[in-house]
């Protein structure tokens, strides 16, 4: 049954599915509404993360996948060129134009709560929603994640871990953050405080939001596994943004 749901799942993802001429793909519902939420991809085999839950929202929604370095391109790097971030950019500014939006929403965990920040301080949405996302990117890739996944960082740097590149990926979202001091855009933050993020992303990216005057509410849980923010960001969003589910 397992295995039905999610190839009936991936129909119909491939039905939805558009492409700009760079190569983006993404769902763009529109709904006549002057809100937009836009949904970034965690690291996994969705294409799409959060797409049942927030479907039946009233709002317009834009899920973009990141579609470079076999999906860990953080909407920033493939082999060390910065297409990815251009080409996202680009299709969101062309949405926002288009939808000519009065409100905008970015929104992801993990790998999608570190873009969901990065966008949304960069085009000063009115609200940000990240759950247990990574602040040093450098970091994760090339210690965290480099014993099972080497393959990450290659995809994204096209190479061994050098002490540049890492630098270069982990001050992407401390810079974007420093860029946007004093920022209006309300953030909401879900983590727990018992795995491994917290200490090594999540501290660190409060402290920063704290030095920068940038206002955050946070809902502290405590899962013990990384792999679990999934289910506790999903109603959590629920929640936050009265979307409701019928899944």
């Amino acid at each position: 049954m397992g295995q039905l749901k999610r190839f009936i799942s991936k129909s119909i993802d491939a039905l939805l599915t558009r492409r700009t001429k760079d190569g983006v793909e993404y769902i763009w519902k529109r709904q006549k509404s002057d809100k937009l939420i836009i949904v970034f991809t965690g690291i996994g085999k969705l294409r799409y993360n959060y797409k049942s839950s927030l479907w039946h929202s009233p709002y317009d929604l834009l899920f973009i996948a990141d579609c470079w370095a076999g999906g860990v391109s953080y909407y920033w790097f493939e082999k060390k060129k910065d297409h990815p971030e251009r080409y996202t950019q680009a299709l969101i500014d062309q949405v926002l134009k288009k939808g000519n939006y009065s409100s905008v929403v970015t929104l992801g965990s993990s790998k999608g709560g570190t873009a969901a920040l990065y966008y949304g301080l960069k085009i000063n949405a009115d609200q940000i929603c990240a759950g247990a996302c990574q602040y040093y990117v450098g970091d994760y890739l090339s210690r965290h994640q480099m014993k099972e996944h080497p393959e990450q960082w290659e995809a994204v740097v096209g190479g061994e871990p050098t002490g540049e590149w890492k630098d270069i990926l982990d001050r992407k979202l401390p810079d974007m953050i420093e860029a946007r001091r004093g920022s209006k855009t309300k953030i909401f933050l879900l983590y727990s405080t018992e795995e491994h993020t917290y200490p090594e992303h999540v501290k660190p990216l409060i402290e920063r939001l704290d030095a920068c005057g940038i206002a955050h509410e946070d809902q502290v849980e405590s899962f013990p596994e990384h792999s679990m923010v999934g289910g506790y960001f999903r109603e959590a969003i629920k929640e936050k943004l009265k979307v409701g589910s019928k899944n």
